[in-house]
């Protein structure tokens, strides 16, 4: 049977502006097809500021759900009628699930890191970790870090205030203090790199079509450091192929991206997604992404 929209089709809707450059229509389509659901993702440009008009109607249209990204992840928090805990600890959220006349609020953004690490073979317990940049992303896995039994976090951001406020967060919320915090001072990063175990890039440095950039200098880098580096596009930033020249281990953006999706299918669908599913949505991703080289 062909896979096409008829009346009966429901839609788990993409907002954030902006939202051209987003993969996840085709990532997640691709489950979704496969599970023969009669379900589309579809992407919509949606301003800062219009969030809470566009959950109103959705609500109303029967929308299963909506995945929220920048510049909206603070707002869907505060619209929300319930919020998982996570979500809670963060002050922020990535999906809003409409359920029996409710908003629910989820977080899944520090789920998708730490799962990408420990499928990677990279155990966050009693280590030493370097995270570049404390917005949205970096904040989530600060959290998710501290959860995950980190010995202790090094948060680099460009506003040192910013990232003495996620440090206050996760004492006050977690009881976690074992945080520094420093400026993105390339000497700064040379003599504190050196002790880390894993170095994790939160921004946004070194993604299409700024892919002669780094948020790391190459020499601060030691063959006993894992890179962990969110940004997809480029799969292989600079970032990690100057990792992977000085013998680190690396892990791309890829998979957080993909756990992302199979989050929100589980909740917006309340299924079980398969590791077939997630493996056919890594290959759509990889080969998207290769094919717009």
């Amino acid at each position: 049977m062909a896979w096409e929209i008829d009346a009966k089709t429901k839609i788990i809707a993409l907002v954030g502006d902006p939202i051209e450059h987003s993969l996840t229509p085709i990532i997640q389509n691709a489950a979704l097809k496969r599970l023969g659901a009669n379900v589309r993702n579809i992407a919509f440009k949606v301003p800062k500021g219009f969030l809470c008009d566009v959950v109103k109607g959705f609500k109303v249209a029967g929308v299963l759900g909506l995945m929220v990204t920048i510049p909206h992840k603070e707002e869907a928090f505060k619209l929300a009628d319930e919020r998982d805990s996570f979500a809670e600890l963060m002050g922020s959220a990535n999906l809003l699930v409409f359920k029996d006349g409710k908003v629910i609020a989820y977080s899944t953004d520090g789920y998708a890191a730490s799962r990408s690490l420990k499928e990677a073979g990279v155990d966050i317990r009693n280590k030493k970790v370097a995270i570049i940049g404390t917005g949205g992303a970096g904040r989530a896995l600060a959290f998710q870090f501290a959860l995950d039994g980190a010995q202790e976090l090094l948060l680099f951001n460009r506003t040192v205030e910013r990232a003495k406020k996620l440090r206050n967060e996760l004492k006050r919320n977690l009881g976690f203090s074992a945080v520094q915090v420093f400026t993105n001072d390339l000497n700064l990063m040379r003599s504190q790199l050196i002790n880390c175990d894993l170095l994790v890039n939160a921004t946004s440095v070194g993604m299409h079509p700024n892919e002669n950039e780094t948020p790391v200098p190459a020499e601060a880098l030691h063959r006993n450091l894992v890179v962990f580096d969110i940004v997809y596009n480029p799969v292989q930033t600079r970032l990690l192929r100057e990792a992977k020249h000085k013998g680190c281990k690396t892990v791309d953006g890829v998979p957080m991206l993909v756990y992302t999706n199979e989050k929100a299918i589980e909740l917006c669908l309340e299924v079980k997604v398969s590791n077939e599913l997630v493996s056919l949505m890594l290959r759509t991703c990889y080969k998207e992404l290769k094919r717009r080289l």
